[in-house]
């Protein structure tokens, strides 16, 4: 319902947080929101291929916004409108999520749609947000993350909410919920998917620090299950479903139920206070005087 009621206000659906330049140190993938602003790809080109094969039940998915996959309400409503196809069909039984973009598998959501916006507008935005975990979350296929890019903030979430997370063994490349450095808080149920992935001791420390990490510091606390050469994401990735998909669907979907469902039924029964809570959070004058420094900051460095 949330979705067909997002097409139906399909104006109002643009994004949220696409993170922060990280990564100033160790040499890693910077992403900077203020060059998602200034590059923002306004054409009506898809945000995302799909490619269902019809023979092992498997589509690949590919986001391609460029210039770095910023999760904006327009490239939310057309990704859960391409996960919900995927899902009714009976004959698509797996699901692989990469990036098409060079460097980033999902830089997460869009700052810009969070500054100087409507109480409205955020709360729209907001919704789309939470339609895009439940989705994923609560899918009945087998979904795996080939993460062949940087990931931090929104795009680890969305890999958090794979079964199995493949990423490229790059140095430079990171991942992470790093809201805290840009005066943001995640949110319980990004909170609650990261303890369900990592522990939660683990989990506060990378949230109050806002830590990203590296490939093998992702591998060594449970954020990511594989490291391979990038050219080998895609492909181990459909080598790892078809271990996943020689599992009985009914049981690994059962089983997969009853891990998720408690974390899934804490934001549908709070759905609507979460929406307030972020707008009430997002609009107040010191959050908005805190990301409006940041951006001229990183005006200043890009100058």
């Amino acid at each position: 319902m949330a979705l067909r009621a997002a097409l139906r206000n399909k104006c109002g659906l643009s994004g949220l947080l696409s993170q922060r330049s990280s990564c100033s140190s160790h040499g890693r993938v910077c992403v900077s929101p203020v060059l998602v602003a200034q590059q923002r790809n306004n054409s009506t080109s898809p945000k995302i291929d799909v490619e269902f094969d019809q023979s092992t039940g498997v589509a690949v998915m590919r986001m391609q916004s460029p210039p770095v996959n910023s999760l904006s309400l327009d490239f939310l409503t057309e990704f859960c409108i391409g996960v919900e196809k995927l899902e009714m069909d009976k004959g698509c039984r797996g699901l692989i999520i990469t990036s098409n973009q060079p460097k980033v598998f999902s830089a997460g959501l869009d700052i810009m749609e969070m500054y100087g916006k409507s109480p409205e507008r955020c709360g729209e935005f907001w919704r789309a947000v939470q339609e895009m975990w439940l989705k994923l979350y609560s899918s009945n296929m087998v979904t795996i993350a080939a993460i062949n890019g940087s990931s931090p903030a929104g795009g680890c979430l969305m890999s958090m909410t794979c079964d199995y997370r493949i990423m490229a063994d790059n140095p430079r490349y990171s991942i992470g919920l790093n809201e805290t450095q840009l005066g943001i808080v995640a949110p319980f149920w990004f909170k609650d998917t990261m303890v369900n992935t990592v522990g939660h001791r683990t989990t506060e420390m990378a949230l109050e620090l806002g830590l990203l990490y590296n490939p093998s510091e992702a591998l060594k606390i449970g954020l990511v299950d594989q490291l391979v050469p990038e050219d080998q994401v895609l492909t181990t990735a459909a080598q790892a479903m078809t271990k996943w998909l020689a599992i009985p669907d009914h049981a690994r979907q059962i089983t997969k139920s009853m891990m998720r469902k408690p974390t899934v039924d804490k934001l549908t029964s709070n759905r609507e206070a979460d929406i307030q809570n972020f707008v009430s959070f997002i609009t107040k004058d010191s959050i908005q005087k805190s990301l409006r420094m940041y951006l001229e900051m990183l005006k200043k460095r890009r100058a």
